[in-house]
């Protein structure tokens, strides 16, 4: 962390300097272009090393506005640009219209529920096909036992490639969010030994902080895996995967070291071991397409259901927090809008087959 302030400091008071000569040197007018080419140079920048650190920090800035709260606070800055009694009325208007649109629960929820939804229809699907006597080649189920590793993928596997830390202090020895895939994998981890797998369980938490909080990090995902039965000799913690991307090639490196998994040339579709994948239901989808875009069969195992409890029954008064403002509803909303973004840079990468928020029926679930 450290040195990617000593860096953005750097970047900056060279951005300063740089600018003040511009500023004597070419004239104002010429200036609106070459900061769009800047902007055109970092988002070039961005697609050649999606896992630099700095361009993923600058990414979050440049991306402001394409966010529902980024947006809102520039038309509220534009708004008042001439003053505070001379208020822009219009902005303010549309401002306020997209901070009410993205912090209604009910609204934040539908969102959000047609990708969590497709992934819902998709198991109900194979159950409804399943019921009675099964196929041989259509299982209720994927064969977890033919799985050679469990992936669990961390908080943000997305295009800017910050994660949530894996918060590590003496008050709480877990993150909220990632001890749950952890503790879904091990259970995952037992149905496989039950029959007669031994799988691996990779944990792509991204590389957060220093030497020293990686190793809490380490050590904490270790404690929590050990507690629920898994041994430590095959856990496999990646601390390089900042997205899902690279957490796949990360994983496919390691596997073929270890020879569970052959060479991509060399694989077989229907006889190359599965990896059961780990992800939030809302960005399952891209995770598990990712996977199969190197030719790595994946069982998806989603996780963390945002819209699982659906809206609240009753009278009026019991559905009126559906229909008030909240932040954790904007926060939905704001996830569904990166998760959308993100898909969208996949799909321009090359590292998705389509754009398409449905579900695809070629992955295994």
């Amino acid at each position: 962390m450290l040195v990617l302030l000593t860096r953005l400091l750097l970047w900056a008071s060279l951005g300063l300097l740089i600018w003040y000569l511009l500023v004597r040197i070419i004239p104002r007018k010429y200036l609106t272009w070459f900061g769009g080419f800047i902007v055109l140079a970092l988002i070039l920048a961005s697609f050649l090393d999606p896992n630099d650190e700095t361009i993923g920090t600058v990414w979050q800035v440049i991306s402001l506005p394409l966010t529902p709260l980024g947006l809102a606070v520039i038309l509220l800055g534009f708004s008042l640009s001439e003053g505070v009694r001379k208020v822009k009325g219009t902005q303010v208007a549309i401002a306020l219209a997209i901070l009410l649109f993205s912090s209604v629960p009910i609204l934040a929820r539908t969102l959000v529920g047609q990708a969590e939804q497709s992934v819902q229809q998709a198991f109900d699907s194979r159950r409804e096909i399943c019921q009675g006597v099964c196929p041989t080649d259509i299982p209720g189920v994927a064969n977890i036992g033919q799985a050679g590793a469990i992936v669990v993928l961390g908080e943000s596997s997305g295009l800017d490639g910050t994660s949530t830390p894996f918060r590590t202090n003496e008050d709480s020895s877990y993150s909220a969010i990632l001890t749950p895939r952890l503790l879904y994998a091990a259970d995952l981890y037992r149905q496989a030994r039950s029959q007669g797998s031994n799988p691996f369980v990779i944990v792509t938490a991204g590389s957060t902080g220093n030497d020293e909080a990686r190793n809490e990090q380490r050590q904490a995902i270790l404690d929590v895996l050990g507690s629920a039965g898994v041994p430590g000799g095959v856990v496999q913690i990646q601390n390089s995967g900042l997205n899902a991307r690279q957490a796949a090639r990360d994983v496919e490196g390691f596997l073929q070291n270890q020879q569970v998994i052959r060479t991509r040339a060399s694989r077989s579709e229907r006889e190359s071991p599965r990896i059961a994948l780990v992800a939030p239901a809302i960005s399952m989808r891209r995770a598990a397409l990712t996977f199969e875009k190197m030719d790595l069969q994946v069982i998806a195992r989603p996780t963390h259901f945002f819209t699982s409890e659906g809206g609240r029954g009753g009278d009026v008064l019991a559905r009126l927090p559906d229909v008030l403002p909240s932040v954790s509803a904007l926060e939905l909303t704001t996830r569904y809008w990166n998760e959308l973004l993100t898909s969208i840079y996949y799909f321009l990468r090359g590292w998705l087959p389509s754009f398409n928020f449905g579900w695809d029926s070629n992955i295994e679930i």
